[in-house]
């Protein structure tokens, strides 16, 4: 029976896309809204945890990396100053450039991981 990629893992092509999307959404939401670096900073570093920790488990090293990423997002939401919409916004934009972020690194590294 041959191997197939695990599902998670075929995000890894599309990733590039989503970066230029959720870029291109950043972008126009803090010209039309105000710029909130705090939150945009814990998206972004809440996203990239995100996807290091659901890289691990679709790589095949426990089930709790499963749980771990998958609570993230809600830990992100809990701790992230969210006072206007503009911040919710930046909150999900952000989150989902640096999830795409750690993909698109995983994808370009020569280097890949044995299963």
């Amino acid at each position: 029976m041959t191997e197939q990629p695990h599902v998670g893992l075929s995000l890894v092509n599309k990733a590039p896309l989503g970066m230029l999307v959720t870029a291109i959404v950043a972008v126009l939401a803090n010209a039309l809204f105000s710029l909130n670096l705090i939150t945009l900073g814990h998206a972004i570093a809440g996203g990239i945890l995100c996807g290091a920790l659901l890289l691990a488990y679709w790589l095949g090293k426990g089930g709790l990396f499963f749980v771990l990423g998958v609570s993230t997002p809600l830990i992100l939401v809990l701790f992230t100053p969210i006072a206007k919409s503009a911040a919710l916004l930046n909150l999900v934009s952000g989150f989902f450039f640096g999830f795409c972020l750690v993909l698109v690194i995983y994808k370009f590294l020569p280097i890949k991981p044995e299963r």
